[in-house]
């Protein structure tokens, strides 16, 4: 388990605790703000972080959660994509791309050679976006997740890529120009 992550655990039971307690601290003060939205921490809007960390922790075992499945990389082949999400909706570069519909997130599937999944882009949700991956700013991602592992400018795109390092995988936030979370993308660590 990633280090973070249970320092992570552990603060969040300690300010459980005191709140319970009746004592209040707002650590987010601390945190590195941004002016997106007035979205500066996790406490601004939860559900997103509560997202967030969804995301996280399915990436330790190669998942991507969904509503009703979960994806996983190498294990997951394009006929079960099929058969769980239909056929795509369109092919750009290697990925077969699934909009977003009342509720269920977009995604983008490419694959090995074998048809198994090499790499899953989530694209959130299009409703209440706000809640999904456009409420998760750089600031949110070092306060639930720890400072990044690599944080690198994409090439030819106004995009910040903020890596996490699992072990066995990477997860990408792709962050745009607005400082929120366009997508995100799960492959095998390098």
């Amino acid at each position: 388990m990633n280090t973070r992550k249970g320092l992570l655990i552990g603060a969040t039971a300690f300010g459980l605790t005191l709140s319970v307690a009746g004592i209040s601290s707002v650590a987010a003060a601390d945190a590195p703000a941004t002016a997106v939205s007035g979205i500066h921490s996790s406490t601004a809007n939860q559900e997103a972080a509560e997202n967030l960390n969804h995301i996280y922790d399915h990436a330790f075992i190669g998942e991507m959660p969904g509503k009703d499945h979960t994806l996983t990389i190498n294990k997951s082949t394009k006929e079960d994509i099929h058969e769980k999400l239909g056929t795509p909706e369109k092919v750009e570069g290697r990925f077969n791309l699934y909009h977003w519909e009342m509720g269920n997130p977009g995604y983008g599937f490419a694959y090995n050679e074998d048809d198994t999944v090499s790499e899953i882009r989530y694209f959130g949700t299009g409703v209440e976006r706000d809640q999904n991956l456009e409420g998760i700013t750089p600031a949110i991602l070092d306060e639930q997740l720890g400072q990044a592992d690599e944080i690198y400018t994409v090439p030819g795109t106004n995009e910040t890529d903020y890596v996490y390092n699992t072990d066995e995988y990477e997860l990408h936030f792709v962050v745009g120009s607005d400082q929120t979370v366009d997508y995100v993308n799960l492959k095998e660590a390098e």
